[in-house]
């Protein structure tokens, strides 16, 4: 046998193996590999082999589009799935049918074409063009339109590849409240157990599927991949690297398709951050600019002249219960001070045991600031006794709050405290306020926020700790 047999067995044989192989022998000669495919390829070969006893796994890609996301894993993956485990099923979701139609044709063909030589598989009698069967085994695959029902058998691998078409859909609650009843009520009761789920996405918006995964599910794990590398980069891109040079969309390709976002005057930005940064918020923030906040080490914080507890309750409780934010902040003459965050869905219980909670770790912030509505009216009766609470009942819409506190923000007065884990997704709420999903952060801290300026501070001081704890205790 000469070498180049040798060679082609070799290859074959790495192609069974490897998924990348795969996606490489696959597509041809006028596809281009690129680090982006090379990193996809091995990021879900080592997620589907994974054995991690969950009920189900959840891998969520974020790319930009016309990247190669869906050739590198929709087009491809499902055909070396089902060639490699010919007796597991297989599921793809798209935007549309025909979207989905397409998902199917380019893995039937790949596993006619290769399907009997690298695997020993061939199609079955079904045949059709949203769905195929392996011959002699249980292998299937089925492909269609997110909205348009999805049933039949359970499936070991489910993979939906751009759930949201437009930005107008994106946009829509209605769209977003019905993809996501979708992904309740149909695609998950497809999954076998031990199912792995492949969500790969441009996202749209911060409420699109994406974002209600990451905030809802568990054992959901994020591969978010920016056209403009940023720091700590999965592909070890240096900061600022573009996503796929081998494409011709290199350093020079970026900075001009950049510039014309970014100077579109009407929308360009919110769109630059979502569909090619995989951000979706505005890049500075709507009313409150993310350069505002000034952060500082908690080991370094002052003495504070007053330090309050600020809650925002939940509307109802129970499974879908809305979120609480309990915030705890400190004076310290014109500056504010974040010093704690706490934001969960909790029951009326859990709310009240969550500030008994902040209230043990923060004894010196006195006050209690609950707002005069939702469960707040119960929460404030029943912890009256046991602590200074203060109903509040603010004036004007939550925009007129925001605007009334943005001062001390844009001035670089509030801080909040450096490398704490919830700190960016406060951040995060309020540069996407008044369009984000949530405001339960925004309405928390600018109810202390109101407060605290007409509250006494204490100056910063250099004096030896010991002193600054006897001035704050003449001031307290």
């Amino acid at each position: 046998m000469n070498q180049a047999v040798w060679a082609e067995l070799a290859r074959r044989e790495l192609a069974r193996r490897d998924y990348g192989a795969y996606l490489a022998l696959t597509q041809g000669r006028g596809w281009k590999e690129t680090a982006l495919s090379r990193y996809l390829a091995r990021a879900v070969q080592t997620f589907l082999e994974a054995d991690t006893g969950h009920a189900y796994d959840i891998l969520l890609i974020e790319t930009p589009p016309q990247h190669g996301k869906s050739t590198a894993v929709t087009e491809t993956l499902p055909s070396w799935f089902l060639g490699r485990w010919p007796e597991k099923r297989v599921i793809v979701a798209g935007y549309s049918d025909e979207f989905a139609e397409r998902f199917c044709r380019r893995n039937r063909e790949k596993l006619q074409q290769f399907g009997p030589d690298l695997f020993g598989v061939a199609m079955g009698k079904v045949n059709r063009s949203t769905e195929f069967e392996l011959a002699g085994h249980r292998g299937r695959m089925i492909s269609r339109g997110l909205l348009s029902g999805i049933t039949g058998n359970p499936a070991e691998l489910l993979i939906v590849d751009d759930p949201i078409k437009t930005r107008q859909d994106a946009d829509s609650p209605v769209i977003r409240d019905r993809i996501w009843e979708e992904w309740q009520n149909s695609l998950k009761s497809r999954f076998a157990a031990g199912a792995k789920v492949i969500v790969i996405m441009t996202p749209w918006h911060e409420d699109d599927l994406a974002g209600r995964l990451l905030r809802q599910e568990i054992h959901v794990e994020q591969l978010r991949l920016p056209v403009e590398a940023e720091a700590n980069d999965p592909l070890g891109r240096a900061p600022g690297a573009p996503l796929c040079p081998e494409l011709g969309k290199d350093a020079a390709w970026l900075r001009d398709f950049k510039r014309a976002y970014l100077d579109d005057p009407k929308g360009g930005a919110r769109a630059w951050a979502a569909l090619y940064q995989c951000a979706p918020r505005v890049e500075g923030g709507n009313l409150i600019r993310r350069s505002w906040w000034r952060r500082y080490d908690p080991g370094d914080a002052p003495a504070f002249g007053t330090q309050v507890i600020s809650v925002d309750a939940a509307f109802k409780g129970g499974e879908n219960n809305d979120f609480v934010a309990i915030t705890v902040w400190g004076k310290a003459g014109t500056d504010y001070y974040l010093l704690d965050c706490l934001n969960r869905r909790l029951d009326f219980p859990g709310t009240l045991q969550a500030i008994r909670a902040m209230a043990k770790l923060y004894p010196e912030a006195r006050a209690v600031l609950i707002e005069d509505k939702a469960n707040g009216p119960a929460v404030i009766q029943t912890l009256q006794r046991e602590l200074y609470c203060i109903p509040v009942n603010p004036r004007g819409g939550k925009i007129a709050r925001v605007n009334a506190v943005a001062p001390a923000i844009e001035a670089g007065h509030v801080f909040l405290p450096r490398q704490s884990p919830w700190v960016e997704a406060f951040v995060d709420q309020w540069t996407a306020f008044p369009a984000a999903a949530h405001d339960d952060m925004v309405d928390s801290a600018s109810q202390a926020l109101s407060y605290l300026q007409a509250a006494p501070g204490m100056p910063a001081s250099d004096e030896p700790e010991e002193e600054r704890r006897d001035l704050w205790d003449v001031y307290a």
